[in-house]
């Protein structure tokens, strides 16, 4: 048995619970027949309340770990978890990070943040126990998680560097903010850095990437948006589109939240496209998501008849999966989904915890309270009284806008200290506006990427793949690399 395989083993054997019981995927030897990578996971033990010398708590966070390319005093990169269910391919598939792994012999990890994914630290997801839900506390785990696997396994002189996508992003970086001593570097990817409650700027980017990206449908959809939202204004218009987007019930009683809701959903596809730009359908071959090309070539499509009925059509093929009969406008919809506080083990969630996360740490609520931008109908008020309607009365502005001065209290914002964490973002990204975009110091350099999405760096390169974006991963792995040798 190699060094690489006994230390698998080792993680297998020490952090595995017999509730939640290691399984493997396949046996080594299948996976190494294949050429595929010997990967595991498993679960660990953490503390319900870190910051509780009374708790004395335990569940079991879920991990994974990929030692195919670990060569003996290796690095050790922790990939964090963020509102995502993850998964094994995440380590196990040619995404950036784990050719980076390959090329500096490198062990893998990744953790589950608590309260996502399988990673369930209580029964259900009620607001109390939601309380234990949050940055600091996912932070604790990090920590705690990265010292035990580090004595236990014999990984206390190896150089960990913590990785993470979005808002694992961040956590990587204040992994490194945070604890210098136990993280020798950080790279995060597409992460806010900063906490900001209306953030307006995210859909003056999506608007700017859209505009740059075609302008001609970036003109349809300036035109059927204001169309709807004309028609949405006036009565005499409501029976029309309830025909023409399939509502579930009359507008006779469409209130202002109700309309706030429906807007919703009318700006998701834009979102979705410039976002991800994935042109992705499920095992049924029915759309779920569209790339920015495939959304302007339906918005440019005159044979659909004029901007508005092309926006009908774009809808309808988006939702059908998910709304088979009707398309419901009401917000008691979107209550009867926040207020479910069940746990769904199968297939597992994350609306009502992000939701709970956006209330009390970070804002993030993508308002159209600017003028730099086509859409309107969503103002800051609407989300706050989310926060009200789906956790309590005392989750209000007030709380809102303390929750989100203690976080950039505490992390710094876009005040950010130490060494050795890279900062890469996109231009198309809507989220690149909380994130780092110029180089601090040479120990905190930004990678500021023209015409790339989100996490795009990260993943699988594609044949589609702009220089640019090429150029960039190749960067990153370059300043890596210098710092490990250091």
């Amino acid at each position: 048995m190699t060094m690489a395989q006994a230390l698998g083993w080792l993680l297998l054997l020490l952090f595995c619970s017999s509730a939640h019981s290691f399984l493997w995927r396949r046996t080594r030897g299948a996976y190494e027949s294949k050429g595929m990578s010997p990967t595991g996971d498993g679960s660990f033990q953490q503390k319900l309340d870190h910051f509780s010398k009374n708790s004395t708590e335990l569940w079991p966070q879920r991990y994974f770990f990929n030692d195919a390319f670990y060569k003996p005093g290796g690095p050790v990169f922790l990939l964090i978890g963020g509102f995502e269910t993850v998964c094994e391919s995440w380590i196990s598939t040619n995404n950036t990070w784990v050719s980076y792994a390959e090329r500096l012999g490198a062990l893998f990890l990744l953790l589950e943040h608590r309260f996502y994914g399988h990673s369930q630290p209580k029964g259900d997801l009620s607001t109390a126990s939601l309380h234990y839900l949050s940055s600091r506390q996912a932070l604790a785990d990090i920590v705690n998680f990265r010292i035990k696997v580090a004595e236990k396994v014999g990984l206390t002189k190896n150089k960990w560097v913590a990785f993470g996508c979005s808002y694992g992003g961040s956590l990587a970086v204040w992994s490194r903010i945070k604890h210098p001593d136990l993280f020798a570097a950080a790279v995060g990817s597409s992460a806010p850095i900063k906490a900001k409650a209306n953030f307006y700027e995210y859909l003056e980017v999506v608007q700017r990437s859209l505009a740059t990206h075609n302008s001609k449908c970036f003109q349809a959809v300036r035109e059927a948006f204001g169309q709807v939202v004309k028609m949405l204004s006036l009565r005499k218009y409501h029976r029309q589109l309830r025909k023409d987007f399939t509502l579930c019930k009359p507008m006779k009683r469409f209130s202002e939240m109700d309309k706030a809701f429906f807007i919703e959903h009318l700006v998701f596809p834009f979102k979705s496209a410039v976002q991800d730009n994935d042109n992705e359908s499920d095992y049924e071959g029915i759309q779920v998501s569209f790339g920015m090309d495939e959304l302007c070539d339906m918005m440019t499509n005159t044979s659909l008849g004029s901007p508005y009925y092309r926006f009908v059509r774009l809808l309808h093929v988006l939702f059908k999966d998910e709304y088979l009969r009707c398309f419901p406008a009401q917000y008691e919809k979107k209550l009867e989904v926040y207020l479910d506080s069940s746990i769904n083990h199968h297939n597992p969630t994350k609306a009502r915890q992000y939701f709970y996360q956006c209330c009390t740490e970070f804002g993030f609520f993508h308002t159209t309270d600017s003028k730099n931008q086509l859409f309107t109908g969503l103002p800051l008020s609407y989300f706050v009284q989310q926060c009200s309607d789906f956790f309590g009365p005392e989750f209000n502005y007030d709380s809102l806008n303390m929750g989100v001065m203690s976080t950039n209290a505490y992390y710094g914002g876009f005040k950010v200290t130490g060494s050795k964490i890279i900062f890469s973002n996109g231009s198309f990204d809507p989220w690149h506006p909380l994130g780092i975009t110029k180089d601090i110091s040479k120990d905190l350099p930004a990678v500021f990427i023209k015409g790339a999405v989100h996490c795009a760096d990260m993943y699988q390169q594609k044949d589609t793949d702009s220089a640019e974006l090429i150029q960039a991963r190749e960067k990153i792995f370059q300043i890596l690399q210098q710092w490990l040798k250091e």
